[in-house]
């Protein structure tokens, strides 16, 4: 049974309040305070409530609070105090933006309206449901979250302008920047924000900050990591000023549709559904929460259910191009070299899209190869020719082996086998469940169980297109390798910048690189609950020219070795 919604709220609101400590009082009062608070609020959890919903509730805080954790970050919080004292010795000017409620309000509402099939299973689904509610409920945690780094954005962001330091600092509660001009690479205005693009939950591979305080132009800049949105009062000043220091002309004003307008609605349409499927469960939840109500038969939920994922996985090209507002090539060089590429792969109909990210990235998408589909970042198409093919191969054999359809496959599997295991021992889980340390552990020990599953089968796809792509190149596995450490190392920089732009760097964090062996605690990380294995082994394996078996071998062997620490081995070099 879950706790009263009353007592959720309660133990949540005190797990913002914890992690909002360190921004009221300073460092050791503040650390004395939230430890103290953490102690006092967990001997009271297990002590008043039963055991289960002491979990629960502990659950949900320690959620709550470790997503906070990543928005009232230290760091971060250093690096406003920093910008604040340095504005006091320097000249600036400020940008000033005319804040309208209305702005924050729609991406509110929208957030709501978005996970409104979750809310209300959570709300009036039967309590038999409440392992379900209890995984919604952290999923709504992180929607909320976000909603808090949002609402602090707009209601609290100022932007400063130093013409003598070209540098552009901008100071949020949660979210300061320190960007020197110099490093700008785009300068656009657009008619109003848009909302589809700048809303977290209708956007996918994207780093968009979002300070817009009003429905006014927008000057949109383009840094290497990220892009950065706001609406200054006299947008237009604005842009002649920092299209100074980018190699571009002034570009015209780029026109946003709002919402409601007729040309809009199919995107909106694929939007929202992409937002309700793909980076929500709302969808899915407010389906079962309907066939509840309807009280059909549990073999007829199923299969719906099934046949729900089964369309979702057919339309998921769509979903995906929907959902990063990627654009079809038809022609140029990139366009040419691709062809090139399908054509060695004997594999027709494979459309390449571009996606508008400072991201470095390519995917895969669809379930077959009629409705296959390549795309790519714009930050992407600006490495290496050699870079982008390899790159692009990889993403081939992904769609030619169906690999989108494989780890679909697989999850499926995995809940039709959960299903199957609690269909048949229901009666041994029943009592297991009187003994509520033994199940809870149970339950632990299975979440950690199936991610690793699902990383095995991923991990291997991810293999098998490395070493496949290269037999498409020219180059061959060596040129796999070059383009992944030219991919690594582009992400390395633009990892750096965006922590030059927003931590301080009085504590220069450890240097770490994609490219290079880390340490064991991460290996085993990525080796066993991440998709890809760690691009320094599949770097350092395709060197090595091995065969397919050799290949596989390697990558088990990797698997167990790379995962275990280094105690009393001699340091491998990467």
């Amino acid at each position: 049974m879950l706790p009263g919604a009353y007592t959720i709220i309660g133990f949540i609101s005190l797990s913002v309040l914890i992690a909002f400590i360190p921004f009221l009082f300073k460092k050791l009062i503040g650390n004395i305070i939230e430890i103290t608070l953490i102690i006092v609020s967990l001997a009271y959890l297990f002590i008043a409530y039963p055991f289960t919903e002491a979990i629960m509730l502990f659950s949900l805080m320690a959620m709550m609070y470790g997503n906070l954790g990543v928005i009232f970050n230290k760091n971060k919080r250093n690096k406003r105090y920093q910008l604040k004292q340095e504005l006091a010795d320097c000249n600036y000017s400020i940008i000033n933006q005319e804040k309208d409620i209305k702005r924050i309000s729609v991406d509110v509402i929208l957030a709501v309206v978005i996970s409104a099939g979750a809310i209300v299973f959570l709300l009036f689904a039967p309590q038999i449901y409440s392992v379900l509610k209890f995984l919604i409920g952290i999923g709504l945690i992180t929607l909320i979250t976000q909603l808090i780094a949002r609402v602090g954005n707009a209601l609290f962001t100022k932007v400063y302008w130093l013409p003598q330091q070209e540098r552009l600092i901008i100071l949020s509660t949660f979210e300061s920047r320190d960007l020197p001009v110099n490093d700008l690479e785009e300068v656009q205005v657009e008619s109003s924000p848009d909302l589809l693009k700048l809303h977290p939950l209708f956007t996918f591979l994207s780093e968009n900050q979002d300070y817009t305080t009003s429905f006014h132009q927008v000057l949109r800049l383009s840094f290497p990591s990220e892009n950065i949105y706001f609406t200054p009062n006299n947008v237009r000043a604005w842009q002649n000023i920092f299209i100074d220091y980018v190699d571009d002309e002034e570009k015209q004003e780029k026109h946003v549709l709002p919402l409601w307008h007729p040309e809009n609605l199919k995107r909106l349409f694929w939007k929202g559904y992409f937002a309700m499927t793909v980076k929500g469960i709302s969808a899915y939840t407010g389906l079962l929460f309907i066939l509840i109500w309807l009280d059909v038969p549990s073999y007829i939920m199923i299969t719906f259910v099934l046949m729900w994922w089964l369309f979702n996985l057919y339309v998921s090209d769509r979903l995906l191009i929907a959902g990063t507002d990627a654009v079809e090539l038809t022609e140029g060089h990139l366009y040419n070299e691709a062809q090139e590429l399908f054509r060695r792969a004997s594999i027709p109909n494979i459309k390449l899209f571009l996606i508008d990210s400072p991201v470095h990235n390519g995917l895969a998408t669809g379930m077959n190869i009629g409705r296959g589909t390549i795309m790519l970042t714009t930050a992407t198409t600006q490495l290496s020719l050699e870079s982008i093919q390899a790159i692009l191969a990889h993403e081939i054999i992904h769609i030619k082996k169906r690999d989108v359809l494989i780890n679909q496959i697989t999850r499926l599997v995995m809940f039709l086998l959960l299903g199957l295991i609690i269909y048949v021992f229901f009666d041994y889980i029943t009592l297991l469940a009187e003994n509520m340390v033994l199940f809870i552990i149970t339950i632990y020990i299975t979440m950690t169980v199936l991610p690793i599953y699902l990383s095995f089968v991923a991990q291997l796809t991810e293999v098998r297109a490395d070493f496949l792509g290269g037999r498409l190149l020219v180059g061959g596995t060596r040129q796999m390798a070059e383009g992944l450490k030219e991919l690594g190392l582009a992400l390395d920089a633009a990892r750096d910048k965006k922590f030059q732009y927003s931590i301080t760097d009085e504590k220069p964090m450890k240097e770490t690189s994609n490219t290079a062996r880390d340490n064991w605690f991460f290996r085993f990380i990525e080796f066993q609950f991440q998709a890809h294995p760690p691009l320094y082994w599949r770097i350092k394996t395709l060197y090595s020219s091995l065969s397919w078996c050799q290949m596989v071998t390697a990558w088990l062997g990797g698997r167990i070795k790379e995962s275990i620490p280094d105690w009393g081995r001699r340091k491998v070099k990467s």
